[in-house]
């Protein structure tokens, strides 16, 4: 393989920045029983993008086809 077709280490390049934030026990329980509701169960990060995700999509912030 050259170096010109080596693949890098980590995660791919995306469009995205990292965000930082605390939540209460409260949230993060609500967050863990939304997560035990959904088939797949998905990690924190995924259930908080999902979440957000939806709350801007019906509020008309976010285009619903993304």
């Amino acid at each position: 393989m050259t170096t010109k077709n080596k693949r890098g280490r980590g995660r791919p390049t995306v469009d995205s920045e990292r965000v930082d934030t605390r939540l209460s026990r409260d949230l993060l329980d609500g967050l863990d029983a939304y997560s035990a509701t959904q088939e797949d169960q998905p990690g924190r990060a995924e259930a908080v993008r999902r979440i957000v995700r939806d709350w801007l999509s019906r509020r008309g912030y976010l285009k619903a086809d993304k």
